[in-house]
């Protein structure tokens, strides 16, 4: 029987083509507040779960455990928010977005520490190019940053390399930071202005961020911890 495999955010966008990439080897249970948009692969279930809430992600790791050994957490759960100077930055948007984004990821993560490392499995966090340059867009200025998400982003990074500092040699621990990707975050119509900016000269898509995603999940990447991905098409090179 495949292992269990825990995808977070996974109903839709890039969490979905994780889904579809991690089903190849995995049995994968997925978690998210909105019901999958398509129809759900063989072998893969759908758990309603809030990664802020301690109980549901609790309930989470409970019903992996019925399924089987999990061996891989995949935590892509995120939110974004409109570009606000950060003098005009409402608390309670900032609060929302680092509560879901980094909260939540140290929630989901805390919670999976026993069953990976009993299966010295593997967590893989989903950050952003956001996280290490505080801006969200190519070409933001004094319009916003969206403060908010890329500080959340950039808790993800170092909250990773605290993870994977603790759990070696138990669990590896790793993220995949994506650039400009074709979906929802971006408008259709500004695809083409955005992928002039980029050295590929073109958006990303999602398959190439899960398959970035399912590389570190899998023994192909025995030997890495720590480490930060970036799928951004060469918008940031560090």
């Amino acid at each position: 029987m495949k292992p269990i495999a825990i995808v977070t955010g996974g109903a839709r966008n890039i969490g979905w083509a994780v889904v579809q990439r991690m089903a190849a080897d995995y049995r994968v249970l997925i978690a998210d507040v909105s019901e999958p948009q398509h129809a759900l692969i063989d072998g893969c279930e759908y758990l309603h779960t809030d990664v802020c809430d301690p109980q549901q992600v609790s309930q989470l790791m409970a019903c992996a455990e019925r399924m089987g050994e999990l061996h891989a957490l995949v935590h892509s759960a995120a939110i974004t928010a409109p570009a606000r100077p950060i003098v005009d930055l409402p608390l309670e948007e900032w609060r929302r977005v680092v509560d879901i984004n980094l909260t939540g990821s140290f929630i989901v993560a805390q919670a999976a520490i026993a069953p990976l490392s009993k299966s010295r499995g593997s967590i893989t966090l989903l950050t952003s190019r956001a996280g290490k340059t505080g801006f969200a867009a190519l070409n933001a200025g004094k319009s916003g940053t969206k403060a908010h998400y890329c500080a959340s982003k950039a808790g993800v990074i170092s909250l990773m390399k605290s993870l994977a500092t603790e759990l070696a040699p138990d669990v590896r621990v790793n993220a995949v930071a994506p650039g400009p990707i074709e979906g929802e975050m971006i408008p259709r119509e500004r695809w083409p202005e955005i992928a002039a900016r980029v050295p590929l000269e073109r958006l990303g898509t999602a398959a190439e961020v899960a398959d970035a995603v399912h590389f570190l999940s899998s023994a192909a990447a025995s030997f890495i911890t720590g480490h930060v991905l970036d799928v951004n098409g060469g918008t940031l090179m560090d």
